[in-house]
């Protein structure tokens, strides 16, 4: 191996649920903006005592199952 290699190795690390104003921040985009994926049920979200948070589980499972495109209701009751 040469010594000026650069060797790219892609770690992040992300909770299993982040609050609304964590994945705005994240993504780059407005608390507002998130919370209206969330009341649409466009992100996949969960409940945790009277807060929504972003289950970053399932989106990344979804992202890695090939899902491009996020649509109202897509997360209805799950």
């Amino acid at each position: 191996m040469n010594p000026d290699q650069e060797i790219k190795v892609g770690l992040a690390v992300l909770p299993p649920i982040a609050s609304q104003e964590q994945f705005s921040n994240l993504i780059g985009v407005t608390k507002a903006t998130v919370r209206g994926f969330v009341e649409t049920d466009t992100l996949p979200h969960v409940k945790v005592g009277r807060q929504r948070f972003i289950n970053i589980v399932k989106l990344i499972e979804d992202l890695k199952a090939g899902k491009t495109i996020f649509a109202r209701g897509d997360y209805h009751q799950e």
